[in-house]
């Protein structure tokens, strides 16, 4: 007897029923299980996500971050069971994903399969509740996936070659300073200049990184200590590109660890982008600092201190 073969469409059509059948399905609300309720009306919705993507031993992961939208920028928090219905809807294999640099969006990639399609992609020993992780093939420097295709932020005026070299050469001269780097060491840090087109003023802003690569012993104590990494953001103001964040830290285990700047992202379609830091070392891949651009100032949003196991 012959086989009867279904043309690619309508087998990828008949897949994706199959999957959102299955959805619905374990969508279905338990009466006896208030936490369950609660995760499966919130699903139901299917509310837009951002996911970070982690890069370890096992493999990059796109794991949830947050929902976001008009209604509101949070940390998505969910049961096991809450979980795995995620990971079902939006991780499970051929699902498309939105990447993101430098604050654009780049044509979606395809999961290569969900956390729990099959054995388990990754496990924790002793972990009750993990967060899921998807497997797919992450294009280069990308830190920050959406479920579907996000506002870009509102146009900004373009940034001339010496209108930037103008706000860098004010770092070393006044901002470094205050900061207790003086000019004559300025030269020892690596510096990596971003220009994000945020749409938080009339030109680009500015995210400037100064790293020293020297490691400081953990014994010893910030106070009075030169700073090894400084990162400023500037904003156009009256007279020109004027700091509007800062940050420093001696960057050992008796001070803040080190950042590292991710992106550029609108969360809330209000035409601004947020900024995005991660940490800049290891065993926290999921740490991420959000700042929004507040009347003259980039101040703290969010703060996501979970691992990939958080209970």
């Amino acid at each position: 007897m012959a086989l009867r073969v279904l043309p690619l469409g309508l087998a990828l059509l008949g897949a994706a029923c199959d999957t959102a059948e299955r959805v619905k399905n374990a969508l279905r609300a338990d009466q006896g299980d208030p936490v369950w309720q609660g995760d499966s009306t919130l699903l139901a919705t299917h509310p837009e996500v951002l996911f970070r993507v982690t890069r370890d031993s096992a493999g990059p992961r796109i794991v949830p971050l947050a929902t976001m939208g008009s209604q509101g920028f949070r940390l998505l928090t969910l049961s096991d069971r809450g979980w795995r219905a995620f990971d079902l809807d939006y991780l499970h294999a051929g699902k498309p994903l939105t990447p993101y640099r430098d604050g654009r969006a780049l044509p979606p990639v395809a999961t290569t399969r969900g956390m729990w399609e099959g054995a388990p992609l990754d496990t924790i020993r002793g972990c009750s509740i993990m967060l899921p992780g998807a497997a797919a093939s992450i294009p280069a420097d990308v830190e920050l996936f959406s479920s579907g295709a996000r506002p870009r932020p509102t146009p900004v005026a373009a940034l001339s070659a010496s209108d930037l070299q103008a706000a860098l050469d004010a770092i070393p001269m006044l901002i470094a300073p205050a900061a207790g780097i003086s000019p004559s060491l300025i030269t020892r840090y690596q510096r990596v200049v971003h220009v994000a087109q945020t749409g938080s003023g009339p030109r680009p802003t500015l995210v400037v990184e100064y790293n020293d690569p020297e490691v400081v012993a953990d014994s010893v104590r910030p106070i009075g200590q030169r700073p090894r990494q400084l990162i400023v953001v500037l904003n156009q103001g009256v007279y020109g590109y004027r700091p509007t964040f800062t940050y420093t830290t001696l960057g050992n285990k008796l001070s803040p660890p080190r950042y590292r700047y991710l992106d550029h992202f609108d969360v809330d379609d209000d035409g601004t982008s947020e900024l995005f830091f991660g940490l800049a070392i290891k065993g926290a891949p999921l740490y991420t600092i959000v700042l929004r651009y507040d009347t003259d100032a980039w101040r703290e949003l969010l703060r996501n201190e979970r691992q990939r196991c958080h209970a």
